[in-house]
């Protein structure tokens, strides 16, 4: 039922805002190299390889956009249910759903002994990113 009262027009303008700013994240004028660094990922050198990885990024960029658009989804639902329709107020559910991704991404690098320079890398995308989603969301319901 709250699935039907939603503004996907919102919903949709928030998952490419989502989308978007991981395309600056994720970039040299963002947080690229040291991100690369953080988990090991090495450009390779052969042409081959190159085209293989090429060819992979349209897949991942689009599973990436229906990931950013799930999330979206959820903080659309939550807002919905809660009512939200100011600023402020969608910036703290945003918020409030990035503590989540926080601590998945910080409990996993965790684990896999990554800094915590890259948790804030790799939780920061999520963290700006969802609370963007959440005030678009919240003035235009």
């Amino acid at each position: 039922m709250i699935l039907e009262h939603l503004n996907y027009a919102a919903v949709a303008v928030s998952a490419v805002a989502y989308f978007m700013v991981g395309s600056i994240w994720f970039t040299p004028i963002g947080f690229s190299k040291p991100w690369m660094k953080g988990h090991g990922i090495v450009m390779p050198d052969d042409a081959t390889a190159q085209a293989q990885m090429k060819k992979e990024m349209p897949k991942l960029f689009a599973m990436t956009f229906v990931l950013c658009f799930l999330a979206v989804l959820s903080v659309a639902c939550i807002e919905g249910i809660a009512r939200v329709n100011n600023c402020m107020a969608g910036a703290k559910v945003g918020l409030a759903a990035a503590v989540f991704a926080f601590v998945a991404i910080a409990q996993s690098h965790m684990y896999t002994r990554k800094s915590f320079k890259l948790v804030l890398i790799d939780a920061g995308y999520h963290i700006v990113s969802l609370v963007i989603v959440g005030i678009i969301l919240a003035v235009w319901h």
